[in-house]
């Protein structure tokens, strides 16, 4: 049975037919970190190098910036004077400036407690969720123990965006991990600490960026758990040492 030429029905499939489609929106070109740039540590500035990569490519940056404040004389069974490997000669703001514009995810920054509030405050400014951790070394080195609280913890201070990776629930922010006794640098991180910050704020395939690499525990530990790595280290020797490093890195998956 035919419907009469004017009907509601008719009226209704006509209006359907003159709204406008919506224009679908042009899609944003994939921006990857160049090849050129992965699994690579440079012997250069990194402010200068990581004006090379591009924006909002790296799921994870974790480091152990220059305190600036632990270096002396020693003169016991602790090595306090780090050479030139602590002094800090960095500019924070400029620095965080830089991880929020390649950032795609979260950092970590070892740092000084001198240089905890000012980080924080950088780091939310830039848009960055913020929490203050602790490393609880599980083996302080028993230095004046006789005369006061040992030498026990050290700082990191953690920067989110939104999105990020995040694989624990409900975790406490002290970490609680053995000193290691490897000697390649004097302010060196254990390696099952950045495995398993490395683990817990990444997937596998993901890039780990370490702007003051060091003696590459960052770079170790990225590949041993089937990541990436990127880094710049400006000290020469301890360059050479990461590339040794990781030459002998067994890549996991």
């Amino acid at each position: 049975m035919f419907s009469p030429p004017n009907s509601a029905h008719d009226n209704a499939a006509s209006d359907t037919k003159r709204i406008p489609k919506k224009s679908r929106k042009p899609q944003k070109p994939v921006v990857v970190v160049p090849e050129s740039l992965v699994n690579r540590i440079f012997n250069e500035d990194c402010i200068e190098g990581m004006a090379r990569v591009p924006s909002a490519t790296i799921p994870l940056i974790v480091t152990d910036i220059p305190y600036g404040v632990v270096s002396r004389a020693s003169g016991g069974i602790r090595v306090f004077d780090k050479k030139q490997a602590d002094v800090c000669n960095i500019s924070l703001p400029k620095l965080i400036a830089e991880f929020s514009r390649i950032s795609a995810g979260s950092v970590y920054i070892f740092c000084g407690t001198e240089q905890v509030s000012e980080l924080r405050a950088l780091l939310v400014h830039e848009g960055f969720t913020t929490r203050l951790c602790i490393w609880e070394k599980t083996n302080p080195t028993p230095v004046n123990g006789q005369h006061l609280w040992l030498s026990g913890v050290e700082c990191c201070v953690f920067g989110r965006k939104k999105g990020a990776t995040f694989n624990e629930h409900c975790k406490n922010t002290v970490w609680r991990f053995p000193n290691g006794r490897s000697k390649r640098h004097p302010t060196e991180k254990p390696l099952p600490l950045f495995e398993y910050l490395v683990n817990t704020s990444s997937a596998p395939g993901d890039i780990v960026l370490d702007p003051f690499m060091g003696s590459g525990t960052t770079a170790e530990a990225a590949l041993r758990l089937g990541r990436k790595y990127l880094g710049f280290e400006l000290d020469k020797g301890y360059y050479e040492i990461a590339v040794e490093r990781i030459k002998g890195t067994k890549h996991g998956s």
